[in-house]
């Protein structure tokens, strides 16, 4: 069974550091993001950077992302499952609609070639993602994406909802875990006792074989 684990949640929720960890402990794993398709595919066709995103299609990284799935047991993928399309240092407009990510086409194609999807959600509060922010800001100068306790929670909102709205095609398990409240080892050993789920289901079915 292949199976693709995507995490996602809030600017400064943890899915980075929480990414990482999770794949030093699968060890067939591959840590790879959809959106690093439109680089690979560019890499591959020798398409200047500057042009990649003029001639390549989000179908295309689709297509690229599930060939990604369809060769390697596990993909460990962080997203944000909403984002704003026009968001930039110069436009601060906090109130842009957001969009999905992930549309309905891709998982689709992906369930087609019977890979598992798993989308976990990291549920933090917005005022703790808003103080993590700033720290790591001051830290190493990394930018705020979040201006204002009300930005953070608009982006939060924004990313549950489209969290559900995968949920809701019926084609994708969820899983919501609380990154505010435990640590990365504790989610880690969380995901870990979850997946045994689909280790169980491919026993049985080597057994029927």
């Amino acid at each position: 069974m292949k199976i693709l684990i995507f995490i996602g949640g809030p600017t400064a929720c943890g899915k980075s550091t929480f990414v990482n960890n999770l794949n030093q402990n699968i060890s067939n794993s591959l840590q790879y993001r959809r959106y690093q398709g439109f680089f690979d595919i560019a890499n591959q066709k020798d398409i200047l950077e500057k042009e990649i995103f003029n001639s390549i299609t989000s179908s295309e990284v689709d297509d690229w992302f599930v060939s990604i799935c369809k060769n390697s047991d596990i993909v460990i993928s962080d997203v944000h499952y909403a984002i704003q399309m026009n968001r930039s240092n110069l436009n601060v407009d906090i109130y842009q609609d957001y969009v999905p990510t992930i549309s309905t086409e891709l998982v689709q194609k992906l369930i087609l070639e019977n890979i598992q999807i798993v989308a976990v959600f990291l549920s933090c509060s917005s005022k703790e993602c808003l103080k993590r922010s700033i720290d790591r800001y001051n830290e190493d100068g990394k930018e705020v994406r979040n201006i204002s306790i009300e930005d953070a929670t608009i982006e939060n909102f924004a990313e549950e909802k489209e969290w559900n709205n995968i949920l809701s095609t019926g084609l994708v398990d969820g899983l919501k875990l609380d990154s505010e409240q435990f640590s990365v080892e504790q989610l880690t050993d969380q995901i870990l006792e979850y997946l045994k789920k689909y280790e169980e289901i491919t026993l049985k079915k080597t057994k029927k074989l």
